[in-house]
């Protein structure tokens, strides 16, 4: 699992979450997040804490290389 900043947000980042080939994503991590999430354009893919954004594959490959966090959150 890969933590990862998105806007202001921390998450986790994803290559694939559901399915295999349904793209990358991140997921927010903290419920006190949520609701700046929706306003971000996130969706909510699993009630109530599984809010996601799915990403370009640049926007996955940028994240993976510069937006890591340290494991421990």
């Amino acid at each position: 699992m890969t933590y990862v900043k998105y806007n202001g947000l921390k998450c986790t980042l994803y290559k694939n979450y559901m399915l295999e080939g349904d793209g990358p994503l991140v997921k927010v991590v903290s419920a006190m997040d949520i609701s700046k999430a929706y306003e971000m354009g996130f969706e909510c893919v699993g009630y109530p804490t599984e809010v996601v954004k799915y990403l370009s594959d640049e926007e996955y490959n940028t994240l993976l290389e510069c937006g890591r966090l340290p494991d421990e959150l």
